[in-house]
């Protein structure tokens, strides 16, 4: 009887090992799950939008001006929101208007804070409200400049405001006529005052 050679037995057939081959391609996997999740997100959105939860508060108008200021912070608790307009029966017309810096001078206050001071407030057609976040119409930022008074405000006075958003419609709050020293006690934060208010 005659054995065999080591040249004439047939090599055993590996088989591949699945984990290996797994492992192998796990880089190329997450990186086509990944690209599939940003576009589920960006071209399908399965997940709407909340809708805006529009609210405001410390709404003021400036006194003894015309035209005048009227301020306040408008809170939203939902999606984002875009502010259209403002109506009042006290005023022939409110302009929305924008604070745009310039450059101008910094100053630095007691506790190190720099900021630049100044810029100008431009007419727009809007103002943005962000999602979950506060739009602050306070006396050097934005603001609702109302022209044309039908008549004088008293200090005290409730005044009507009718703020028109694009998504949570119509919502009209009463502003309280004022000083602009009493606004800015109400609205602005300490540093921002000047010296003696």
């Amino acid at each position: 009887m005659t054995t065999a050679s080591p040249a004439d037995v047939p090599a055993p057939q590996h088989k591949p090992d699945i984990y290996a081959r797994i492992m192998r391609f796990a880089p190329l996997y997450v990186i086509v799950f990944c690209v599939g999740i940003l576009v589920l997100v960006g071209f399908i959105r399965p997940f709407e939008s909340p809708d805006p939860a529009i609210s405001t508060h410390t709404e003021l108008i400036g006194a003894d001006h015309n035209p005048t200021g009227a301020y306040m912070v408008i809170h939203n608790a939902g999606g984002s929101d875009t502010l259209l307009s403002a109506s009042t029966p006290v005023a022939a017309s409110i302009q929305l208007q924008e604070i745009t810096p310039v450059a101008t001078t910094t100053s630095t206050d007691a506790q190190g804070v720099t900021a630049n001071l100044g810029g100008v407030l431009t007419d727009v057609d809007h103002l943005d409200i962000p999602g979950f976040g506060d739009l602050r119409l306070q006396p050097g930022l934005d603001q609702l400049l109302l022209k044309g008074l039908t008549g004088p405000l008293t200090l005290g006075q409730k005044v009507p405001i009718t703020l028109q958003f694009e998504k949570a419609g119509a919502i009209t709050v009463e502003a309280t006529v004022a000083t602009y020293d009493d606004i800015a006690d109400r609205l602005l934060p300490p540093r921002l005052k000047l010296p003696g208010q």
